[in-house]
């Protein structure tokens, strides 16, 4: 090759091989929901007053499992088994817990997980490639929020969250494509 030619190729392979990164994959997974983003979800639950809220709505504000998903339906006993533990008195229990119980068969619950994240891989392209190294920075929310309701009236709701998930999963391979070759071949001869 030509000196011109030459550094003009040089050139060309450099710049592709920075611009790597951007050939890392990405991942987004969503459980569908009604709500923008956690704050939105958070704002609509304490919309929801035990007393007060009815089965209709309950589902008005976005918490049906029929027709928007991602709720599970619990029976008397699932919410049983949520909330009593051995051990613990039922005096100590939430009031709403209590009255379900009393109700038993006119109990019912929902729980609901709603949770948004975007996985990128960041860092070298080749170490990803070649399986030295993979990173993946995570950034999302989540929100879990269970119902309790005797005769269609919530008697008592909780929930829990990560408002603002932001990690790094990194895996190091020392060995590289082979580091994984005996799991493979393993694999193979079952």
């Amino acid at each position: 090759m030509s000196g011109g030619r030459c550094s003009t190729f040089v050139v060309l392979s450099a710049g592709l091989l920075a611009g790597c990164g951007s050939l890392l994959p990405s991942e987004h997974a969503e459980t569908l929901s009604p709500f923008g983003d956690y704050t939105d979800t958070e704002i609509r639950f304490s919309q929801a007053a035990p007393g007060k809220t009815t089965r209709p709505e309950l589902f008005s504000l976005g918490f049906d499992p029929l027709t928007q998903g991602n709720g599970r339906m619990l029976s008397f006993i699932d919410v049983r088994l949520m909330f009593v533990q051995p051990n613990i008195p039922l005096s100590y229990l939430p009031d709403g817990i209590v009255k379900c119980l009393e109700a038993k068969d006119r109990c019912i619950g929902y729980a609901f997980e709603f949770s948004k994240t975007d996985t990128q891989r960041v860092g070298s392209f080749w170490a990803d490639v070649l399986n030295f190294s993979k990173n993946r920075a995570v950034q999302g929310w989540a929100f879990r929020a269970v119902f309790v309701l005797v005769d269609d009236t919530l008697v008592h709701k909780v929930s829990s969250g990560e408002p603002n998930i932001r990690r790094i999963d990194s895996k190091k391979n020392p060995l590289g494509p082979i580091q994984g070759a005996g799991e493979f071949f393993s694999d193979q001869l079952k």
